[in-house]
């Protein structure tokens, strides 16, 4: 996995959003900019958290990507809004830095 990958389905969650594997493969891309960007969530898988301590910090653009792709996906349904509450409150908080 490296940038490109992420980026990659980021887009594909805006482009499609009634995927549900491609939802659920750019939550965790998502998660992984996210936590990249110095916003981790409390639990971050131990294959996560290495990449992310080895890959260094996501450019801005990708930032934003995430943040436009979580809202794609999160207006598929209420539960999927529920869902990635946190998710969207911690990529917010990095592209309004």
């Amino acid at each position: 996995m490296d940038w490109d990958t992420l980026h990659a389905s980021l887009q594909a969650a805006c482009d499609d959003d009634r995927d549900e594997k491609i939802a659920e493969q750019a939550v965790a891309a998502a998660e992984i900019v996210v936590s990249a960007a110095g916003e981790p969530p409390d639990e971050l898988p131990g294959p996560a958290r290495e990449w992310v301590e080895t890959h260094g910090v996501p450019d801005d653009a990708l930032v934003e990507l995430a943040y436009r792709s979580m809202k794609c996906v999160a207006a598929r349904s209420d539960d999927w809004h529920e869902r990635l509450n946190d998710l969207r409150y911690r990529l917010g908080d990095v592209a309004a830095a």
